[in-house]
């Protein structure tokens, strides 16, 4: 997954409270094991964790229907759709040779790096783990031996023939299939923070969820979850809900400590993929490639919510029918977050803070909801 991947998510607390997980979008590349990324300034870090998730590779004709893997038939919540999370120190890289190699390695990954601005204090950085979990089958999460991970030879490499057949596949849920389709929408311009966040977090169908780990120590730690926010767009509340299996890391470390952050992408949505890239074409990192960060409160949902939650799940997630018929057969609960910081980059110079108050305030303006009524039959 590392090998083939090029983005995900890091997670690390908050530097002025250590009780408060944060996150942010990285792409990264790989050399021989050891894990690089191209960040702005001097990060020193202790403890984060990088966390991938299957469904953000290719074939991108999966992203429509969330679904993941080689045929499309798989949810990114359902076990067999891989999740990786590595814990670790970040820091400068400090080797000139190896600096090198990897700046090589991820300009290879991510040509666009190579003309992001020189005056901009872009340093090569090394994550070098501590602690590896994955999650790829039935039967629960397990931890992976360092030295093998660093040791073993990826398959599927990008120059792999074989890969270029699974691109060819196409997935298995249509639009058809009980989909609405947002095609026809126009993408709210950079400077509509609010509205440009809503829209990202409505289309989005997962999240990276980061909790302050109880397994890690009280490391940052992120996990995939798949998310619903409202039926449709105009359902939406900016308020996404997630389900958590009672054994899940993550609901073990909420229950220790509510404070939670989700990360959504503009990477991971189907309705910005142009000829098979992401983003509309730009790197993951790329400023204009939006991210939102919603830190808060996990809440558990009300009993007398979960028959328009279930139905959501079962309009959104039809490659997961547990999602929408009571949860996992371990038992577990659904939650959505309370917000009290919600922050967006998707233009240059930096993030921007919004209003809670005023993202939780918006509504789909009335003549896009006629439009939207009439083209996807909103009752």
């Amino acid at each position: 997954m590392v090998n083939v991947g090029e983005w995900g998510v890091v997670s690390y607390t908050d530097p002025k409270d250590e009780t408060r997980p944060l996150s942010m979008v990285a792409s990264f590349a790989d050399l021989n094991g050891r894990i690089f990324f191209y960040l702005m300034g001097d990060h020193n870090e202790g403890a984060v964790t990088l966390t991938v998730s299957e469904a953000s590779l290719k074939p991108t004709s999966n992203f429509a229907g969330a679904a993941c893997g080689e045929d499309g038939d798989k949810d990114p919540e359902d076990p067999r759709c891989a999740k990786l999370s590595i814990e670790g120190s970040l820091n400068p890289c400090e080797n000139e040779l190896i600096c090198t190699a990897g700046k090589q390695a991820l300009f290879q990954r991510h040509p666009e790096m190579e003309q992001w601005p020189a005056d901009h204090g872009f340093t090569v950085h090394e994550l070098k783990p501590n602690d590896v979990w994955m999650i790829a089958n039935y039967g629960g999460g397990g931890t992976i031996d360092v030295k093998d991970y660093q040791t073993v030879k990826p398959k599927h490499h990008p120059r792999d023939g074989r890969l270029g057949n699974q691109l060819e596949k196409k997935s298995k849920v249509s639009e058809g299939d009980n989909l609405e389709s947002f095609q026809d929408e126009d993408v709210p311009d950079w400077d509509k923070k609010v509205e440009r966040a809503r829209w990202v977090v409505a289309h989005s169908l997962w999240t990276t969820v980061s909790t302050i780990s109880v397994r890690l120590d009280s490391a940052a730690w992120g996990n995939i979850r798949s998310i619903v926010d409202g039926g449709s767009y105009v359902e939406s509340s900016g308020k996404p809900v997630f389900y958590l299996p009672s054994p899940d890391p993550t609901s073990v470390d909420i229950q220790s400590n509510p404070t939670i952050s989700l990360l959504f992408s503009e990477a991971a949505i189907a309705e910005r993929v142009e000829d098979d890239k992401v983003c509309a074409g730009r790197d993951a990192m790329d400023p204009l490639c939006a991210r939102v960060m919603i830190s808060g409160k996990a809440i558990q949902v009300n009993s007398d919510q979960l028959k328009t939650l279930e139905d959501a799940f079962g309009k959104r997630h039809p490659l997961a029918p547990w999602l929408s018929g009571g949860g996992a057969h371990t038992g577990g609960a659904y939650y959505t977050i309370e917000p009290d910081q919600i922050s967006i980059l998707d233009y240059y110079g930096g993030a921007t803070d919004i209003s809670v108050i005023e993202y939780l305030a918006w509504t789909v303006p009335s003549m896009e909801k006629k439009q939207l009524r009439g083209s996807i039959d909103i009752a």
